[in-house]
């Protein structure tokens, strides 16, 4: 889903700019074989913001990326201001590209429910249970498993009356916020997530719905019960509003060509 709304950016940059002509720039990123096998262009581009199998232990990360690639980036794209000093300690040119969002917005669509804003069995089964346990086996709960585009996504989250959401710790622990979050928010949907220190830096504004215990989280859900559906639109497409605007992966597409030319 980051790779499809990343590519149509990058489309429309072409569309309204034109070629830049900037020679070959490959642009990798994961924590697969396309991460660590990239083709060799005139200007090599790793966009780090995964952490595959050592998400367990992401301060291992750079150093096994680095031992195991076989073009060695020119420049690392960095989500957050800790993975950008610790490239540049690596001697790395750096750029900050946090994740973002594209084609999401409000729908207007009548919402109901609860929807899990990520992949089940991608976090520790603890945090996972603090945040679905009261909920996950609730008639009206629904989990993202089989959407390909982002248009679909959109409006999935567009039912959901409110959605649950959390980090992986190797992103946490490094500052980095998540595509779900800018992607729910995007789309006008009600978010309460996992509390996560750096989310507020990261998007730019505070947002007041983190949660550190079970009680936290039964709490805020019954805020949410007990307000207006106007009262929740009003507050969410001004977040929505706020996080296309400054999250957008045009505006994320624009700086990079700047960036590099």
């Amino acid at each position: 889903m980051i790779i499809r709304q990343f590519g149509r950016a990058i489309q429309n940059y072409f569309r309204s700019q034109g070629d830049p002509e900037l020679e070959d720039i490959v642009i990798s990123t994961g924590a697969m074989a396309p991460a660590y096998e990239p083709v060799q262009g005139d200007l090599n581009l790793f966009w780090w913001w995964s952490f595959g199998n050592l998400d367990d232990s992401p301060e291992r990360f750079l150093d096994d990326y680095l031992d195991r690639v076989s073009v060695r980036p020119d420049i690392i794209l960095c989500p957050s201001e800790t993975t950008e000093k610790e490239a540049q300690q690596a001697g790395f040119e750096t750029i900050r590209f946090p994740l973002g969002t594209y084609a999401f917005e409000p729908l207007g669509f009548d919402r109901s429910g609860i929807g899990y804003a990520g992949t089940l069995g991608h976090k520790i089964s603890k945090k996972e249970e603090m945040m679905l346990g009261p909920y996950r086996d609730s008639p009206n709960f629904e989990s993202v498993s089989h959407f390909r585009f982002p248009e679909e996504l959109n409006c999935w989250y567009n039912t959901k009356k409110v959605t649950l959401g959390m980090h992986k710790e190797g992103q946490k622990s490094w500052g980095m916020v998540n595509n779900r979050v800018f992607e729910t928010l995007a789309s006008g949907t009600p978010l309460i997530l996992k509390k996560h220190d750096n989310l507020s830096n990261v998007l730019g504004f505070e947002y007041p719905y983190q949660v550190s215990s079970g009680d936290e989280l039964r709490d805020t859900m019954q805020e949410f019960r007990q307000r207006s559906d106007q009262s929740i639109r009003s507050e969410f497409n001004d977040f929505s509003r706020k996080v296309r605007e400054q999250h957008n992966y045009r505006r994320r597409v624009d700086c990079l060509f700047r960036e590099i030319s």
